[in-house]
């Protein structure tokens, strides 16, 4: 499969099978986020495997905030109103606590930042493109509750989390969501060759203002 062909198939999912995922895909996608690059292939990713029902109930807890209805928009499954909280755990049978070790990450001399996130985040797409390749679904989920996932799954202190991917076999009811589009802006709305145009310059576009 081109890797255009799987970054389309790529889409998030918020309701997954519970069917297991087989050991031997867990182990590609851990593999693919081996290979990937990073600063000086200084390799600070660390990545927790939790795939017990012990550990996925963690999850729920640490997932789980005060109820509010912009992510209640994205998924009917986060809608909890009768205990006020919404959850945004999906029933993935798979997660992946991406990290990265805070005193294994390459530093820039000159402005002092480490590569720690960076290279972390490439791994985790990496894996995300893995595991599309393989037929499975995933989930970019970087809210939750970072101090009760330190101490619910006793995360070092130099162990820096990033996110998690909620991965497995879609639901058969899944629908792909709609409320923030599928569609993606033309390559000449995000792409420049050599120079910018005008209404780009001085953040005078029209996209650009919107952002702030």
């Amino acid at each position: 499969m081109d890797f255009t062909d799987i970054s389309r198939k790529r889409v998030t999912v918020r309701k997954f099978s519970q069917r297991t995922v087989e050991k031997e895909k867990t182990e590609k996608i851990l593999d693919a986020g081996r290979w990937s690059p990073t600063a000086v292939n200084a390799q600070p990713q660390r990545i927790l495997v939790l795939d017990t029902p012990e550990n996925l109930e963690k999850v729920r807890e640490f997932c789980t905030f005060g109820y509010d209805q912009k992510y209640v928009d994205l998924s009917k499954e986060c809608d909890d109103k009768a205990n006020g909280k919404i959850n945004l755990y999906y029933g993935a049978p798979l997660v992946l606590l991406v990290c990265y070790d805070k005193n294994a990450c390459w530093v820039h001399p000159q402005s002092g930042k480490s590569s720690g996130a960076t290279d972390a985040a490439i791994v985790a797409v990496h894996m995300m493109m893995e595991a599309a390749s393989l037929d499975l679904g995933s989930a970019w989920i970087s809210y939750f509750d970072e101090e009760k996932a330190r101490n619910l799954l006793n995360l070092p202190e130099n162990w820096q989390p990033l996110c998690m991917l909620y991965i497995g076999y879609p639901a058969e009811d899944f629908v792909p969501n709609t409320h923030l589009g599928g569609k993606r802006k033309p390559l000449g709305e995000t792409c420049f060759y050599n120079n910018l145009p005008e209404e780009y310059k001085n953040g005078r576009n029209k996209d650009f203002q919107n952002t702030k």
